[in-house]
This record gives structure tokens, C-alpha cells and sequence, in this order.
């Protein structure tokens, strides 16, 4: 147990995912791509920040506090393909700036699958939503 303590705190601490959280959405928020979008969709920004603080928690300390699914979460969310790019632009600004080296490597590889499955994601809600519907 304290081996994957030791590794976990390798990729970062609480206090670096909080900070890397914090920063990521501040800068989203000013963003003129993406902040609008994230206002529209995000009632409750403390709420908000808490829950993605867990999810990537999970992600790099491999704490148990988050419990939800990425993609439901996301399900109403569309962004172009100028949007997702941002997002993760701004994400690795904000992973460089707050984390080791170690704890970049790992969250920039957990948001690139994010990112793809997002991606692919809504490709298809596009594809079904544009598919001629049966009798038109």
C-alpha cells in the first residue's frame, strides 16, 4: 500500500490536481472559444470544479471519490473539432504548469483518450442526428 502511495505521489500531490483543476477551468472561463460553452452548461462552477478534481484524483492518485461516467456526464456537450483542440491546449498548459513531469505524462495520456472517446462520441450523436429518419 505505501508502494502505491509513493507512485502516486510521483505524479502528483491533492494540492497539484486541485491547482491543475482550478487553473484549467479559470483559463477555459476567459477563453473566448470556450468559455462561453462552458457557461452555458456548467450551473454550478464549485460543484463542478469538486467533481473533475475527483475524477482526476482517480486518475493520477488513484483515490476512489469519483464515481461517475465521463461520457454520460458529457453526453449534452458539443463542441467542434476547433474546441476540442483548445480544451486540450489549455489542459496541457495547466497539466505543465502544476504538475512533475511524471504526473504530465500520465494526465495528458488520460485526456487524449477522453479527448478521442469524446471525440468519437460525438461524431456518432452528429451522424445519427443527421441520418434521414425512416417515412421522410
Amino acid at each position: 500500500m505505501a508502494e502505491v502511495q509513493e507512485q502516486a505521489e510521483e505524479l502528483a500531490t491533492e494540492e497539484q490536481v486541485a491547482a491543475l483543476v482550478r487553473d484549467f477551468y479559470a483559463a477555459a472561463d476567459a477563453d473566448p472559444l470556450l468559455g462561453p460553452m462552458f457557461r452555458a452548461v456548467i450551473p454550478d462552477w464549485q460543484g463542478h470544479l469538486a467533481v473533475v478534481t475527483d475524477f482526476w484524483s482517480r486518475v493520477l492518485l488513484g483515490t476512489d471519490r469519483y464515481q461517475g461516467c465521463v461520457m454520460s456526464a458529457h453526453g449534452k456537450l458539443r463542441m467542434s473539432e476547433a474546441q476540442f483542440d483548445r480544451w486540450l491546449t489549455l489542459f496541457r498548459q495547466a497539466a505543465e504548469a502544476n504538475l512533475p513531469p511524471s504526473g504530465q505524462k500520465r494526465v495528458m495520456e488520460a485526456a487524449g483518450f477522453v479527448d478521442g472517446r469524446l471525440r468519437h462520441w460525438q461524431a456518432a450523436i452528429r451522424d445519427r442526428e443527421s441520418a434521414p429518419r425512416p417515412g421522410s
